[in-house]
This record gives structure tokens, sequence and C-alpha cells, in this order.
């Protein structure tokens, strides 16, 4: 599962050891001043859209992250294949990611820091 950290005005998601292989990256940064919606989603496979980048990776019925493209530019998700997603979208041209899918240890907690953190 990810974890999330808000500090000075910046949403950090740090992937496991295993996810941040399979992306080669391990932490993303999302700056609050673009959170636009923050959601919990019952249904984690609800928060996918189609078109995968190169750089997505899945294992069917287990989990899958990466970086998706679509026609509003592209999200970033790091999701497993059970439970509920945390699902940040932004506004802006500027915003790295048009949405974040996340599975965390406690979606509903993490949603409403992250809207406490961007209300500040």
């Amino acid at each position: 599962m990810t974890r999330l950290h808000i500090d000075n005005g910046e949403l950090t998601v740090r992937l496991p050891w295993r996810w941040a292989l399979a992306t080669r990256r391990r932490t993303v940064r999302l700056p609050l001043r673009f959170v636009d919606e923050v959601r919990v989603e019952p249904n984690w496979w609800r928060a996918v859209r189609p078109r995968p980048d190169p750089g997505y990776r899945f294992r069917p019925g287990r989990w899958c992250v990466g970086e998706i493209k679509h026609t509003r530019g592209r999200d970033f998700i790091a999701l497993r294949a059970r439970g509920p997603a945390l699902v940040v979208s932004t506004s802006g041209r500027q915003a790295p990611y048009t949405r974040l899918a996340l599975s965390t240890a406690d979606p509903e907690a993490d949603a409403a820091r992250i809207r406490q953190g961007a209300k500040t």
C-alpha cells in the first residue's frame, strides 16, 4: 500500500519497494494547490482509465501501478485489486497529473487529511 505525506503544501506518495521497482520511481509529488476533488471510490477498478503508458505495470488480479494516458492528460495509479481507492483529481494545466488513484491503509482518513491540507 502507498503511504501519503503532506508537507510544505505538497502531497508526497511513497510507493512500496516492489511498486517502486516496477515504476522506476520511489515517490510521486503533487502540489496541493492543484487539488480539485478528493474522494474514495468503493470499487478500485472504476478508478482506472484506458491506454496505459509503457511504464505501466500490473499483475492480473493483484495490483496495477504506473501512468495511464487519456484525452485530458495522464493519471498515476497505484492500486491493489481489492478494496476502495483514494482518488485525487486536479485542475490546471500545470498539474503533473490529472488524477491520482491510490490504495492506502485508510482511504477515508487520508482523504480528510488531503482536503484539510488543500484548504490551507
